[in-house]
């Protein structure tokens, strides 16, 4: 254990915890500490304190120590971040930072939102956490499949399953479809299910991934038992070629729809044409484009028009849904096997009901206010053009590139992509430490994404533009990134890493 810790520090891999609490003094709490019974009470009744999603109030400790990249054993300190709400005496104000987030995936802000709020309130008065098993004991209730039939008309397709997280669910999913599965009956008569150990060069199923697929998808190929193919980066064509050279029997190719870090976009429907000559199952994430991508929030699938193309829809609660959870939506006899067979959820305990009405409640309130999402595009839209093309003239707003390896004085550059994750390159990990202190400084929250998420010298501060931020919180992060990196007057600061 010594010599891990020891590598990993070396390394500069070693990683902890800032601690995280909110207020400690509750609404719901505040109300039936009165003696009332709740279950003569009406939530409705609790008032519902104002909560601003991309706002959090730091403690001076925790925000020094974010300052300086130092640990937290989160046991010298009890309160470290604060969710910013209206009304909220229980602390001086002097003893706290307020920071505008631009590190939460919870890009509609529904997580905050008083109907959702409310909705699992409710619920937790009513059915407290729900049945603790697994869905297929005794956790699966009424409000699980409302949930499930709800995510299969939205990614358009006939059933859904759900799983713990989405981690779970691409785990679950690939190492469910590659699989070789087989019955042994033994003398007693017992049965023995099993995965067959087949030798790799023998495999008939071939999983092909892009490079640069979330971890998730990468730790399932590990564990399939199946030929891997890593693809490049958003190259079709090299796909193809492996495609044609492939003897597998079964194919499965699997993507990120929008990439978790670079926000790239992915090009579905350039896949259903791949279909056609080459038939392979295809499995897409949207993870990251559930209700912010397509007129009705289908997601990236949606918005190209290739729904049809896509065989299962990966997904998570835990991003613009703004609860928890993963889900996988499928045909009906695509969901009898991971039922199945998918160990993700047969051997975890199901979602708790609490959690469930509230993911119910987002997806009513995101059908019913599709302006959420036009305020998403609005500030995506304004911070790719108005925000860092200022600089640029109309001719070469697009194209104006920047050597990465630099010397002397920090000269990174921005990854342009019109997509509401927003990477900005800074090479080293000192580089990247560096902005994210400044941005800190300057009252944003954006950390430095560093090895072994990227590779080495392929630091960035990955930005999540949100519908909460205001045009404001925009221009003002513009000039911190600006003051940042330094540039010489009316030198261009944006680029592309490609």
């Amino acid at each position: 254990m010594k010599e891990t810790l020891s590598h990993l520090k070396s390394r500069g891999l070693l990683r902890d915890l800032k601690p995280l609490s909110l207020k400690t003094k509750l609404g719901v709490e505040e109300f039936y500490d009165t003696g009332r019974d709740a279950s003569k009470s009406n939530i409705s009744d609790v008032p519902t304190v104002s909560v601003d999603s991309v706002r959090a109030r730091v403690d001076k400790e925790t925000y020094e120590r974010w300052l300086n990249n130092g640990s937290s054993s989160g046991i010298t300190t009890t309160s470290s971040i604060t969710t910013t709400t209206t009304t909220d005496s229980s602390t001086k104000s002097d003893s706290f930072k307020v920071v505008t987030l631009f590190s939460s995936n919870d890009y509609l802000g529904l997580s905050a939102n008083a109907r959702v709020r409310r909705a699992f309130a409710r619920a937790a008065l009513e059915f407290g956490a729900g049945y603790r098993a697994s869905q297929l004991i005794a956790g699966y209730t009424n409000y699980h499949r409302a949930l499930e039939e709800k995510l299969a008309n939205l990614e358009r397709k006939s059933s859904c399953v759900l799983f713990p997280t989405g981690f779970a669910a691409n785990i679950s999913v690939l190492q469910t479809l590659a699989e070789s599965v087989f019955i042994k009956r033994h003398d007693d008569s017992s049965l023995n299910d099993r995965v067959a150990n087949v030798d790799s060069s023998t495999l008939e199923v071939e999983i092909f991934s892009d490079a640069l697929n979330h971890a998730s998808i990468v730790d399932g190929c590990r564990l399939a038992k199946a030929r891997v193919s890593i693809f490049k980066h958003l190259d079709y064509d090299d796909l193809e070629a492996r495609l044609k050279k492939s003897s597998a029997k079964r194919k499965i190719v699997v993507t990120d729809a929008i990439f978790s870090i670079d926000g790239d976009v992915a090009n579905i429907k350039r896949l259903g044409s791949l279909k056609k000559n080459y038939p392979f199952l295809l499995i897409v994430d949207e993870a990251h484009s559930t209700l912010v991508y397509g007129e009705f929030g289908g997601g990236l699938a949606e918005a190209q028009d290739a729904q049809n193309d896509v065989d299962i829809a990966i997904g998570t609660l835990s991003k613009a849904i703004g609860a928890h959870g993963g889900f996988a939506c499928c045909s009906e006899e695509m969901k009898s096997i991971l039922l199945s067979r998918g160990r993700g959820q047969i051997y975890s305990t199901s979602l708790p009901a609490p959690i469930v009405v509230a993911a119910i409640e987002a997806l009513d309130i995101a059908l019913e206010r599709p302006d959420l999402a036009n305020k998403l595009w609005r500030n995506v839209h304004y911070f790719h053009n108005d925000v860092l093309r200022s600089k640029h003239n109309s001719n070469n707003a697009v194209t104006v590139k920047k050597n990465k390896i630099v010397s002397g004085c920090v000269q990174s550059a921005f990854d342009i992509r019109d997509s509401h994750i927003v990477p900005i390159f800074c090479g080293d990990e000192q580089t990247a430490l560096r902005v994210a202190k400044h941005l800190l400084l300057r009252g944003f929250h954006a950390p430095a994404i560093r090895p072994p998420t990227v590779p080495d010298n392929e630091c960035v501060i990955r930005l999540a533009i949100n519908a909460m931020h205001t045009m404001k919180d925009l221009d003002e992060l513009g000039a911190a990134l600006n003051e940042a990196f330094s540039f010489s007057p009316g030198e261009s600061i944006f680029t592309s890493r490609l």
